[in-house]
């Protein structure tokens, strides 16, 4: 029926991996960039999202700043009186409170 011999020698594993080895190794870094490539865009995403919620919070802190020690505040009229260490826990009330 069958030749055992030429059976077993076309099935022969080392044989087919000494043949494509090549080719294994470039399906199986074809399908591991395409398997990442979704994680990869995720994370990117979520970089340029913490990076902008990091700019806007450093643009709500500089607009505390400047509401905080504007002319008519409790910070600019305790440094003008002399009192700089009132003005600056008057000055981090004010940043808490806010």
């Amino acid at each position: 029926m069958f030749d055992t011999n030429n059976f077993f020698e076309t099935i022969n594993l080392k044989s087919n991996l000494k043949r494509y080895k090549s080719t294994l190794i470039y399906s199986f870094i074809v399908g591991f960039l395409m398997g990442s490539l979704p994680f990869i865009y995720r994370t990117q995403e979520n970089f340029r999202v913490q990076k902008l919620i990091q700019e806007q919070r450093k643009i709500e802190i500089q607009n505390r700043e400047r509401i905080c020690k504007k002319d008519n505040s409790d910070y600019k009229k305790f440094l003008s009186l002399g009192f700089k260490k009132t003005a600056i826990e008057k000055f981090n009330i004010c940043m808490k409170g806010q």
